[in-house]
């Protein structure tokens, strides 16, 4: 064919997971207003997370020498308006670490989940506490997040390195008293928060994040608004 001619891509799938997932990437590579383009992208299979995000680091800082790494899941759905908004948000010297926002379920309430935003604040060494009410499309100074939609510069595993040695295990789950645990996201954000590297939420950047209802801003504001709460601080 000819570099002039165009394609369309197509595919076939169940209504799972990755179908929205890979709608979401092409919708972003595919956007004709996208001002941030993609480079190089990686996968990684398995079924430890912690170990996932480790082989994807490593891969990413020690191969692929791009500046920014954007930490996509597999069940986030990506758009181009999320995408433009944590990418327009970071900057390597003030704001090396974006996320957005996605919502997680504490516990169930009967068969309904409760939603909260998976961004957090520190409340001690021991306990992280939900931003929650939900400010409405803002840029934010957090403590930390979930790692499944979040951009981050080179230089922050280059200061994480030189604290914690150039082989260091940076997602590395573990209890830290009894009966409390620390995931490997959470244990990430204290590294960085040890080193003096600031993370930063936009909660204008809100992505699907796909169970079997999915959980997105229009979930989170009906269940909280039936509470009786309102989800959302303008």
């Amino acid at each position: 064919m000819n570099q002039d001619e165009t394609i369309t891509v197509g595919w076939c799938d169940n209504n799972l997971v990755s179908g929205e997932f890979t709608e979401g990437l092409l919708s972003v590579s595919l956007s004709k207003n996208i001002k941030f383009p993609v480079s190089s992208s990686v996968r990684v299979q398995g079924n430890q997370i912690a170990v996932q995000r480790q082989r994807l680091l490593n891969h990413w800082y020690d191969e692929l020498k791009t500046d920014w790494l954007f930490w996509v899941d597999s069940d986030i759905v990506l758009t181009p308006g999320i995408w433009e908004k944590i990418c327009e948000s970071a900057d390597r010297k003030t704001h090396p670490i974006v996320s957005g926002v996605y919502f997680i379920a504490k516990e169930k309430n009967g068969s309904l989940p409760i939603v909260y935003p998976c961004i957090f604040n520190d409340v001690d060494d021991e306990t992280i506490q939900y931003i929650h009410p939900l400010p409405a499309d803002r840029l934010l100074k957090i403590d930390c997040a979930g790692l499944g939609l979040v951009l981050m510069h080179r230089d922050v595993i280059t200061k994480l390195k030189k604290k914690y040695g150039k082989d260091c295990f940076l997602f590395e789950e573990k209890n830290i008293v009894t009966e409390k645990f620390l995931g490997e996201d959470i244990a990430f954000f204290r590294r960085c928060k040890e080193v003096d590297i600031p993370v930063y939420a936009h909660t204008g950047a809100i992505g699907k994040h796909i169970k079997s209802v999915p959980w997105d801003i229009d979930y989170y504001h009906l269940y909280w608004t039936a509470m009786g709460v309102s989800p959302l601080i303008n």
